[in-house]
């Protein structure tokens, strides 16, 4: 039987986040608004700092095709207690 040996201990979401420092990220907040950005900082509360960001919106067109929009937002702060998911990326 093999045997495996962990040295690291399991990252915590927390380390994930601190990873995709830098990277561009996908935010999901309350009322269905979703923003993606590039990941400059954040606090203990969640409050992320992001830049070159973009709300993403998607509607249903005459053909029924889902469409998404973007409208360029610059450099905003996303307040922690908003968010509702991140989603980490390993685009630069």
């Amino acid at each position: 039987m093999e045997r495996k040996i962990y040295q690291q201990r399991p990252q915590r979401p927390i380390d994930y986040l601190k990873d995709s420092m830098n990277k561009i990220i996908l935010i999901k907040v309350k009322r269905n608004r979703l923003f993606k950005g590039k990941l400059l900082s954040f606090d203990d509360h969640l409050n992320l700092y992001l830049e070159g960001a973009s709300q993403i919106f998607e509607y249903q067109d005459e053909d029924g095709s889902i469409r998404e929009e973007h409208e360029e937002l610059g450099s905003i702060v996303i307040r922690g207690d908003n968010v509702i998911f991140v989603s980490l990326t390993n685009t630069d």
